[in-house]
């Protein structure tokens, strides 16, 4: 590893900056702390041995844990809002940028860049994204993203029951949230990243250890835990690619949105 990876940093960072209720939703980061802790994880792993320029495209929270284990460079890109003043106070730097509509602020920028349950939210094909990340990379760098996977359990279950699974595809208003609009299996995400350009990529079905928010459906969830032991039936897609030589072409998107993600939804 090119970053020294020792669980017990990562859980005491995480409680004292992140599990906290300034820094929103203490609830939320308690349970997915395991997913978070992958993708540092991960991180850790592939980032270059100088401090590396890191960018995390929405919350900001695994930029704030990269800038406080490693002293990172580490910026958030969001939506304009007063929780980019607040980010700011945590030692990162802030961009506001809608990723849907406007080309990157930043070209070549970074070694690294965060884009973790955020693609889901979007209404517009994922390559089309991925193409705008893919430019604010330097040549070899890496891209860490994580996004639902579309046959979890929970989602063949919804389906045999008739639940819906997803929110309405719109456009949302100003004051409206997106939950999630699309959501991904890994044949679908691998076709994103080749039609976006990227040449190199990898993605994994991955198990994230959380349990429901809803307590009526905790027993059932706690009764099918085992059938993740099947890799297409498991909770998340964990996708790792390499910033391309040359960017693939801009292809034109015209979509606008108010927020990256409404947090709290499974």
């Amino acid at each position: 590893m090119t970053r020294p990876w020792k669980p017990s940093d990562f859980d005491n960072v995480y409680e004292r900056w992140i599990c906290q209720e300034e820094f929103g939703q203490r609830d939320y980061y308690l349970r997915y702390r395991s997913r978070y802790k992958e993708c540092i994880k991960r991180f850790a792993a592939l980032a270059p041995s100088r401090p590396a320029d890191v960018l995390d495209i929405g919350g900001g929270s695994l930029a704030v844990i990269a800038a406080k284990l490693w002293n990172e460079h580490a910026v958030v890109a969001d939506l304009p809002g007063p929780h980019l003043d607040h980010l700011s106070s945590y030692g990162v730097g802030t961009i506001a940028w809608n990723i849907c509509t406007a080309e990157p602020p930043l070209e070549a920028k970074f070694d690294c860049v965060f884009f973790s349950e955020v693609i889901e939210h979007l209404p517009m094909p994922g390559y089309l994204v991925l193409q705008r990340i893919a430019k604010t990379l330097r040549p070899g760098g890496t891209l860490i993203c994580t996004t639902p996977n579309l046959y979890r359990l929970r989602n063949v279950v919804y389906m045999a029951l008739g639940h819906r699974i997803f929110d309405h595809f719109q456009y949302p208003d100003e004051d409206i949230s997106l939950g999630h609009v699309l959501e991904y299996g890994r044949e679908h995400l691998e076709w994103q990243f080749k039609k976006a350009g990227f040449t190199q990529y990898r993605v994994e079905y991955r198990q994230f250890h959380h349990i429901p928010t809803n307590p009526l459906h905790r027993p059932f969830a706690l009764l099918g835990y085992p059938l993740h032991i099947v890799p297409r039936w498991r909770d998340y897609l964990l996708a790792t690619a390499y910033a391309p030589t040359r960017p693939a072409p801009e292809e034109c998107a015209s979509s606008h949105v108010t927020s990256y993600a409404s947090r709290g939804k499974a």
